[in-house]
């Protein structure tokens, strides 16, 4: 089945996917829901997307979903990443 990179919005945290995240699970899903360094003034969008590659690491076919401001960090994981295929977001 797919991995599911789960990127949460401004002011959130991977809580935020708490119900998602086992519903992935039960079908057979990988999920994967971090906490963007929204705390560091200093960090931007290019941290934000390290986090989520990093957190990925070598899993494959991965979807990318992101919720609000987590869609400016959502493209840059695409690019950062070569084993994601596609990105939802919602604004």
């Amino acid at each position: 089945m797919a991995t599911f990179a789960l990127i949460h919005g401004g002011g959130g945290s991977a809580w935020d996917w708490h119900v998602v995240t086992p519903a992935l699970r039960v079908r057979g899903h990988d999920p994967v829901a971090v906490d963007l360094p929204s705390d560091n003034e200093s960090a931007g969008w290019s941290d934000d997307a390290e986090v989520v590659v990093q957190a990925l690491g070598d899993r494959s076919d991965v979807i990318v979903a992101a919720h609000s401001l987590g869609g400016f960090t959502a493209p840059l994981v695409l690019i950062a990443a070569s084993n994601c295929s596609s990105c939802w977001s919602q604004r």
